[in-house]
């Protein structure tokens, strides 16, 4: 055997083990995550295109029904972790993922509205109850350290999920045809289910909590834990640039080509299927996670100035820039992911991790609720100006988080 084809062999190795874990059990947990993230790519991409156009309820329309049932989904982020305390984390997720299959079968009956409400919005119900019961498994099944490699991989899946199912959905967008489009939705419930059964094969945990202890909302008194979930949700804000902002940013304000775009997108998705793992060693206490998410902010912040610069700039030149602000961009997605999953997790009540869990998620749900308008506001509204200022504000949320992990020891 050749050098060239040892080190070949060596180097798919090492990336097959950043995306496949040698544990079982989180191979067991991650293959329901990309079944139900394939499914979730096939849908995200051809959804809305559907019943925007050939339903014919129009954009803006479709765009509320999705903001109204996931607002809905965000107010029972804290009870539906805390029914996750109370009961087998694993049959919450099962039941969820069969009711999210129901739901998306029943889309393909939805001609109106009303309708198209109130299935999206039992949807999301699902959604956040098997969220956060996954969020509480984990919890149980892992400490430290390597409960953060558990997200990690299934974050790596995730991606490569959806990027599968973006590709699946494009046949769709080419076809353009009623049934093109049904189909990408009965593939959604199929992986819906098939991800249900696929998660029955994860081991079960016992409840922390027991079934006599009642709901309250005594977890609003943990002052820290509410700091640090509102800084990771605005640090979440990079998200909602990814998706919303640096498109339009890069076809209307650069000459970059307008394809730039994908390879862009395609540039952090490689990224995060191959190095999010590498990234989550030795992260084991939420201090080392605040140290991670502090460099993230500045990582994310330099990104920003980066996308701001390649305004004005010929083609060549804005093409380069801006593959090179999602090199550094994706650099700190990397550590604040790992660093925020650490500081969920090790700041929450070791019993009442469903519960701590679904709090967290409501600081993510809701800059999902205001990001959009902001970016637009921040990136496209004031320019230049706009993107110093985000970066101002990753920075600053980076270094504020350093402060609330040290005085929660």
């Amino acid at each position: 055997m050749s050098l060239a084809t040892q080190k070949l062999k060596e180097f798919l190795k090492e990336n097959y083990q950043n995306v496949v874990s040698p544990d079982p059990v989180i191979r067991k947990i991650t293959l329901s995550s990309f079944i139900n993230t394939f499914g979730n790519g096939v849908f995200m991409t051809t959804g809305i295109i559907y019943f925007s156009l050939i339903v014919g309820l129009g954009a803006q329309k479709v765009a509320l029904a999705f903001s109204l049932s996931g607002a809905l989904a965000l107010c029972l982020s804290i009870p539906s972790g805390h029914f996750a305390d109370r009961y087998p984390p694993r049959l919450i997720a099962f039941v969820s993922l069969i009711g999210s299959g129901i739901c998306s079968i029943s889309l393909l009956f939805v001609e109106s509205w009303w309708p198209l409400l109130l299935v999206l919005s039992l949807w999301e119900i699902f959604d956040v109850f098997g969220q956060n019961a996954r969020m509480a498994l984990i919890a149980r099944i892992g400490e430290g350290e390597e409960r953060v490699k558990i997200r990690a991989y299934t974050r790596a899946v995730t991606n490569l999920g959806i990027a599968f199912g973006t590709v699946v959905a494009g046949f769709a967008l080419a076809i353009n045809t009623v049934t093109a489009y049904k189909t990408m939705i009965a593939i959604d419930a199929f992986t819906f289910f098939l991800a249900a059964f696929t998660y029955l094969r994860v081991p079960n945990v016992k409840p922390s909590l027991s079934e006599h202890e009642k709901f309250d909302w005594t977890i609003l008194r943990d002052i820290p834990y509410i700091k640090a979930a509102t800084l990771h949700g605005v640090m979440t804000m990079h998200f909602v640039l990814q998706n919303i902002a640096i498109p339009i940013w890069v076809v209307q304000e650069t000459n970059a080509p307008r394809w730039w775009v994908s390879v862009i997108m395609f540039v952090n998705t490689v990224a995060i299927v191959l190095f999010q793992v590498r990234m989550s060693k030795g992260i084991a206490s939420a201090q080392i996670g605040a140290a991670q998410f502090r460099k993230a902010g500045f990582y994310i912040a330099l990104a920003c100035l980066l996308y701001g610069a390649a305004k004005g700039l010929s083609a060549p030149a804005a093409a380069t820039l801006l593959i090179l602000a999602m090199m550094v961009h994706v650099v700190g997605e990397l550590l604040s992911s790992t660093g925020g999953w650490s500081i969920a997790f090790e700041m929450a009540d070791q019993n009442r991790q469903g519960a701590y869990q679904g709090l967290w998620r409501m600081g993510f749900g809701g800059m999902g609720v205001i990001g959009p308008s902001l970016v637009i506001f921040f990136a496209i509204g004031l320019g230049q100006l706009g993107w110093i200022i985000m970066a101002g504000i990753f920075a600053i949320t980076g270094m504020l988080m350093t402060t609330i992990a040290a005085g929660k020891k």
